[in-house]
């Protein structure tokens, strides 16, 4: 099997299937240097710029459902398209990434490649792009409702108030009072609480 098609291979597996030729086609026209990673808490991706005679890098999470693997992309491909335009010049995500992030996503928007929720909640991200897809809470849900997870692994914001439930497996908390995008939650043994955000994947305790 030849690069190429080891390539075509490897993005079969974490995007849609009518979205890989075209995510194909931008890592070969701008050199782009794919790292799939192991889950990080804090970011489902990033760019970064090449060094003298290095590539462009890009790095996405691997536990990503197919469309929000493409959205993460979409949007890291945007930073490098914007970087060979403006170099350091501009805001990493001022009015010309934004520009960016529409021009790199309409091919996308004008097929039948995501399903009406999600191509309504992107679309509608499209319109003010922030930092991360986690930023806008439409977005972040619709493309969390495609989620393979366990019964018992939600989202903070639909427990009821007073529930019970562990962060990553390990210490518990109960669920507070909403504050704004997050709610006021005590961790169980020490009594402390802490803010959390309503959109945080957590394990119910049963």
């Amino acid at each position: 099997m030849d690069k190429d098609s080891q390539l075509h291979k490897i993005l079969a597996k974490y995007l849609p299937p009518d979205s890989v030729d075209y995510a194909h086609d931008l890592l070969w026209k701008y050199g782009i240097q794919l790292h799939i990673k192991k889950p990080r808490v804090t970011k489902f991706g990033d760019y970064r710029p090449p060094k003298p005679g290095e590539p462009h890098r890009i790095s996405i999470n691997n536990d990503l459902n197919p469309f929000a693997f493409l959205v993460t992309f979409l949007h890291e491909t945007a930073h490098l398209v914007n970087h060979e335009n403006h170099g350091f010049r501009v805001s990493p995500h001022g009015k010309e990434w934004k520009e960016t992030f529409h021009i790199v996503s309409s091919p996308i928007l004008k097929t039948h490649i995501l399903p009406n929720d999600v191509l309504s909640a992107l679309s509608g991200y499209l319109n003010n792009p922030a930092a991360s897809s986690c930023s806008d809470p439409i977005l972040f849900r619709t493309l969390k409702n495609y989620d393979n997870r366990p019964e018992h692994i939600v989202l903070l914001e639909s427990l009821p108030l007073g529930s019970e439930f562990r962060i990553r497996e390990s210490r518990k908390f109960v669920k507070g009072e909403k504050i704004r995008s997050r709610y006021r939650c005590q961790e169980m043994n020490t009594g402390k609480v802490y803010l959390v955000h309503g959109l945080m994947e957590v394990e119910i305790v049963l």
